[in-house]
């Protein structure tokens, strides 16, 4: 099949990174790797994979008031060893990590 289109796409630094990564283990390209995609998507009808939410980590919930306050007390020690970062560092760590905009 005759190559003779071109895609231009913006995506987060670390995004393409961390798939570049994964593919050249894979020894697939960026480029196979999109076509693999587009040729996938009229053949199941949609995307080839599910797209959802992922569920809240398990360390944010709480099933008695012991365990909300052993979480309690883990978070205070974390604070008190120093193991802290502010609001915009997390923001910034997001962004990086997983091309989350805020």
């Amino acid at each position: 099949m005759v190559k003779n289109e071109t895609l231009h796409i913006r995506v987060n630094g670390n995004v393409r990174s961390n798939a570049q990564n994964t593919l050249d283990r894979l020894g697939i390209s960026i480029s196979e790797a999109v076509n693999m995609l587009l040729h996938q998507i009229p053949l199941v009808g949609g995307l080839p994979f599910e797209i959802k939410v992922p569920p809240a980590p398990e360390s944010v919930t709480f099933h008695s008031k012991e365990d909300l306050y052993e979480k309690l007390e883990t978070g205070l020690n974390q604070i008190k060893e120093g193991k802290v970062m502010d609001a915009d560092a997390v923001m910034a760590k997001l962004r990086d990590e997983y091309g989350f905009q805020s």
